[in-house]
């Protein structure tokens, strides 16, 4: 990484002795901005994941429901959605997140007019690492639909909506 740094300084170095030395600023512009960036993914909290159903199940217990996005892969925890209501916790494809940011779901047409319409679930959540959540759920619209409203009932049982 110190590599990559000394590399940019001398070609800025280089750039500023030939052309103009206005471009010396960058020295400054160019740092600083590395480590505001590095300073605010360090504030960042960290995602909690997890890699199989046991390592879930032995921090929270059973889970309250379950719903499963993909029947042929239901023992992998990337095909499952596993909410726990008494703990405002669900895991989703294997990532921890409240219920409580959960704003909305809804299924989508994913097709385009080049590939067979696949369908996914989009869960809009008030997280601002993670906006947005899509889930591939096959060909059936009809599943994609049910999945949602199996998914939508945690969202609609919450006090605050």
């Amino acid at each position: 990484m110190k590599r990559n740094i000394i590399l940019a300084v001398i070609a800025i170095l280089l750039l500023a002795y030939y052309y103009n030395v206005w471009l010396l600023l960058l020295l400054v512009v160019i740092p600083l901005g590395y480590f505001t960036n590095k300073y605010i993914e360090k504030r960042e909290p960290p995602r909690v994941t997890y890699a199989n159903t046991e390592e879930v199940e032995l921090k929270y217990g059973e889970p309250d429901d379950v719903v499963v996005l993909d029947a042929s892969r239901a023992n992998e925890l990337s095909a499952l959605i596993l909410f726990y209501t008494t703990q405002d916790v669900m895991v989703v494809a294997g990532e921890e997140l409240k219920i409580s940011d959960m704003i909305s779901v809804m299924p989508k047409n994913m097709a385009t007019p080049y590939t067979v319409d696949e369908y996914a679930i989009i869960i809009t959540t008030k997280n601002p690492q993670r906006s947005s959540i899509h889930l591939r759920v096959g060909y059936d619209g009809g599943l994609a639909r049910e999945i949602a409203a199996q998914i939508y009932a945690h969202c609609r049982n919450r006090e605050d909506i």
